[in-house]
């Protein structure tokens, strides 16, 4: 530790520059992994909150929530501890009271729940009345603003905010069932109960062979582009440690290389191989975490600043996790060093 932490207090700027290129791209791995970890929030913040274990929607909706229409009867024949009926359907919303409607212009999911349910917002709605999704504030909405749903002369009126309620990316509109029935299915023409799914807590049976039981999870997994997003960032995040963790190897290497006289001198000296080979590793690690720590402090400033403007989300397992995989990666690539050293001759290197 003391050899190592020396040779970089006297060489700063040529440590200096190494260190700048970790802390840049850890910067890009953190940045990115809480980008993606953000984005991936935003499409199953408003699921989670169910705090469900499972769902069930028809048979031939192909996984598909928006293609499962369900009836009360069908309700009946689902058995769980809790179980609260549920609607979706997506809707372009705008303050027709703006001095600019356009610019309030939004798509939105709306979630039809019965008040009372295990999956209803905290406060009671009545007929046209909506809980947002935090983010709509961003736009000039407020409490007590009447949204105008676009294609219709359907008037909802905003009683209340929740945070991060947004699904597939969009904010969600929570109303009660009837005021949801009324938007998706136009009751004054089909006067009949009908909704999106069914979401259970506990174990969950249906003997209804129109019926199909999905774990939350797998539900999640199939959302349109939800996996293909994961797995992409995922294989992304994980090429880009591993190349700065082989970049780093090699920096160490060259400098190891560089060094060879004065490990011959040391070595003559009577200093051990264990010593010599330990102080490289230490500076490795030295140097990954000076800009390991480095980059993700330059990650929290940039969430800080980012916030709301982009799906920017912490997630401190994946951080540590990260942080983990840098420094066991970059302890490989110095142990690489340390076989150099170990081969050198002191006879040959004095010269």
């Amino acid at each position: 530790m003391f050899l190592a932490w020396k040779e970089i207090k006297h060489a700063k700027g040529k440590f200096s520059l190494i260190i700048s290129v970790v802390v840049l791209v850890g910067y890009l791995v953190y940045f990115l992994t809480s980008l993606a970890y953000g984005l991936a929030s935003s499409y199953t913040n408003g699921v989670y909150a169910w705090n469900a274990d499972n769902i069930v929607l028809t048979s031939d909706s192909n996984d598909n929530i928006m293609m499962s229409v369900m009836t009360d009867e069908q309700y009946d024949d689902v058995d769980a501890t809790e179980k609260a009926r549920l609607g979706l359907f997506p809707a372009v919303i705008s303050d027709p009271s703006a001095a600019v409607v356009d610019d309030t212009k939004e798509e939105i999911y709306a979630f039809g729940i019965d008040n009372g349910s295990f999956i209803a917002p905290s406060l009671a709605l009545n007929d046209n009345e909506v809980v947002a999704d935090s983010s709509l504030k961003e736009l000039g909405y407020d409490l007590g603003t009447v949204i105008r749903v676009a294609g219709t002369d359907i008037d909802w009126t905003i009683i209340g905010f929740e945070e991060s309620r947004t699904y597939q990316t969009a904010p969600i509109l929570y109303m009660n069932i009837a005021t949801w029935m009324d938007y998706r299915f136009n009751r004054a023409t089909i006067p009949l109960d009908l909704f999106s799914a069914v979401v259970t807590q506990g174990e969950t049976l249906t003997a209804n062979t129109d019926l199909k039981i999905y774990d939350i999870q797998d539900f999640v997994s199939n959302l349109p582009g939800y996996s293909a997003q994961v797995l992409t960032f995922s294989i992304m995040i994980g090429f880009l440690i591993f190349i700065i963790a082989f970049v780093l190897g090699i920096f160490i290497f060259v400098l190891t290389i560089q060094k060879t006289s004065m490990f011959g001198v040391m070595k003559a000296q009577g200093i051990s191989n264990a010593y010599i080979g330990g102080s490289v590793v230490m500076q490795t690690l030295i140097i990954t975490g000076i800009g390991v720590f480095g980059g993700l402090l330059l990650t929290l400033v940039s969430g800080y600043f980012l916030a709301g403007i982009v799906p920017f989300a912490i997630n401190p397992l994946f951080y540590a996790v990260i942080t983990a995989a840098f420094f066991v990666f970059s302890a490989f690539g110095g142990l690489f060093s340390v076989r150099a050293v170990l081969k050198i001759d002191p006879r040959i290197a004095i010269g």
